[in-house]
């Protein structure tokens, strides 16, 4: 068992995508950042948690990912939208709810992880291999054109505002927004992520 500092845990962690069979993609999955730190074998141990929150009418997937040797603990969160299940063009369900919903948890998980450990670049992967129809439908998101400055200017007078509230003009909640959209300024949002940028703008508000 190797002892490492956090930073080179995060190092160490660096994976590549892969192309699996049946994807026309490179993808890398929770279950592959799992499998890297398996392999590295070091004195850090790692948990990751769900918890479903409501936003509206609409349910999320809240997944965090916990990594502690006894003396530090560091963390991160990804969410997934826990949607209707999708269905081929044939309109035949993709599969069956548990299925899907284990599915979306570990899209979130993933992203949690992406996040603890800093992994590549900003990454658009999709859903599991066996969701063809709801991968394409995700990968078109990458094409998307970035907001307005209009509304790249409202997240920022927002965000602003609930630091001032919560008395928090340390940059932390800027830094939990962007992190959690994969962007280091508003106007890199893209027009496929105002959805979950609203979400996250309402967790934060409280509503």
């Amino acid at each position: 068992m190797t002892k490492l500092a956090f930073s080179e845990l995060q190092k160490r962690m660096q994976l590549e995508k892969k192309k699996k069979q049946g994807v026309n993609y490179a993808f890398r999955n929770a279950e592959d950042i799992y499998t890297k730190f398996k392999e590295i074998n070091t004195d850090w141990e790692l948990t990751v948690s769900d918890d479903l929150f409501g936003v509206g009418e609409r349910i999320f997937v809240k997944s965090t990912a916990i990594v502690s040797n006894g003396d530090k603990q560091f963390q991160s969160v990804g969410f997934a939208e826990l949607d209707k299940v999708p269905v081929f063009k044939t309109g035949n369900q993709q599969m069956q709810v548990p299925q899907w919903t284990g599915a979306v948890s570990s899209y979130a998980r993933k992203y949690a992880l992406q996040g603890l450990f800093g992994i590549g670049e900003k990454d658009v992967d999709e859903y599991p291999s066996d969701m063809n129809e709801a991968e394409n439908q995700q990968a078109k998101k990458a094409n998307d054109p970035v907001i307005s400055v209009e509304k790249a200017n409202y997240y920022l007078k927002e965000i602003a505002a609930i630091s001032v509230e919560k008395g928090k003009e340390d940059g932390s909640i800027v830094k939990w927004f962007l992190n959690h959209l994969g962007v280091v300024d508003y106007k890199m949002i893209k027009q496929s992520q105002i959805e979950d940028a609203d979400m996250l703008l309402a967790k934060l508000k409280g509503n």
